[in-house]
């Protein structure tokens, strides 16, 4: 009963903050099947942009266990406008440990939660809702280890490295 009181705690805060920061746009994660995540699964965020004069930094929200296998990740991820057509694709690398086997994430125990920062300085030139697919591009067919992914869009921070 503890864990669970500590675990819905520790969720209201961390509602709490985001809903708190006026520069989050969009902050979803998504979780993914314990049995691994398959090569050809597209994880699908919506996002409604109302705002085209204003510039949005993109980060990648990953959670994995220590089972994950690898130093590193990497997505593609697609973007679509609301009009249907797609406008680009990217590759983006995480790095998930560092050079020595230590994970980057933060976390005590099995779990590591990181923030990767891929692109900044967007402007959207269209309002509407805005589909984005993110795909792992790893060469394992069926990734382990990862066990939720997001999407976290803010409005541009200068002082953001």
């Amino acid at each position: 009963m503890n864990k669970l009181l500590f675990g819905f705690c520790l969720l209201s805060f961390s509602l709490f903050l985001t809903s708190c920061n006026p520069d989050v746009v969009f902050d979803q994660n998504k979780k993914i099947n314990e049995k691994g995540w398959n090569m050809n699964e597209r994880i699908e965020f919506e996002v409604e942009i109302t705002d085209t004069l204003r510039l949005y930094d993109f980060a990648i929200n990953l959670r994995n266990t220590t089972d994950y296998p690898n130093s590193n990740i990497f997505f593609f991820i697609k973007t679509i406008y609301p009009d249907g057509s797609i406008t680009k694709s990217d590759t983006v690398e995480c790095y998930l440990a560092y050079m020595d086997g230590t994970w980057t994430g933060k976390g005590s125990g099995r779990i590591k939660d990181n923030r990767f920062w891929f692109t900044q300085k967007v402007v959207f030139p269209m309002k509407g809702v805005y589909r984005f697919e993110l795909q792992q591009a790893t060469r394992d067919t069926n990734l382990v280890g990862i066990s939720d992914v997001g999407l976290h869009i803010e409005y541009h921070n200068q002082n953001r490295k």
